[in-house]
């Protein structure tokens, strides 16, 4: 059975999720923008002394700053697509310089593209490649759950005005989102969780392709 926590720190709000699997006692953790005695007592709560996995859904400073310390303290191999792997130690690739946020630099155990999967417990963690807000935005799939980054809100979609970013590429994202028959429970990068078939039927931006 898996277990879900949401922790969500004030500064920039991006969702921090904490996924263990009751069975084999795997956790990760999917995009520490902040590493803080909060989340350290969430872990420790939940019974997680050691990660099999920190996932990040994208490159963008506001959801890895946590890396380090969380890496530091509960372990873990850090997960990112390969096309945003320089972000992590390139403060103009994640925008941390344009916010005047330091950060460390760090480096990815594992980099994944579209169609790859990871072992976690019984389950199987699927990268499905969503370009459009980064060029190495990624949904990873769990079971019946996807954890969406900054590619699909509740109601909206991520981004496209930065540096790196690409309407086409995330329309065609979208598109493929919009194939998925399975109705994940979205968690997204920021804001509420909410469903992929409520998100088809309400979400303007994906009505409008």
């Amino acid at each position: 059975m898996l277990k879900l926590k949401l922790f969500t720190p004030p500064s920039f709000a991006a969702n921090c999720y904490i996924l263990l699997d009751d069975k084999s006692g795997d956790a990760l953790v999917v995009d520490p923008g902040c590493y803080s005695g909060r989340l350290e007592a969430m872990l420790k709560d939940m019974g997680i002394e050691k990660l099999r996995y920190i996932l990040l859904t994208h490159g963008h400073f506001d959801h890895i700053l946590g890396l380090s310390l969380l890496r530091q303290n509960f372990g873990g191999e850090v997960v990112i697509h390969k096309s945003d792997e320089a972000c992590l130690w390139d403060e103009r690739e994640s925008l941390a310089c344009f916010f005047g946020t330091p950060q460390n630099k760090d480096k990815a155990d594992i980099l994944v593209s579209d169609g790859d999967e990871l072992d976690f417990g019984e389950y199987k963690i699927r990268v499905m490649h969503t370009p459009g807000h980064t060029p190495g935005c990624v949904c990873y799939l769990i079971d019946d759950l996807m954890f969406s980054g900054d590619t699909l809100f509740s109601y909206s979609i991520g981004r496209t005005d930065f540096p790196s970013s690409s309407v086409t590429q995330m329309e065609n994202s979208l598109r493929r989102i919009i194939s998925l028959e399975t109705d994940y429970e979205v968690y997204p990068g920021h804001e509420g969780a909410t469903t992929l078939f409520y998100e088809k039927g309400n979400n303007p931006y994906l009505k409008g392709l």
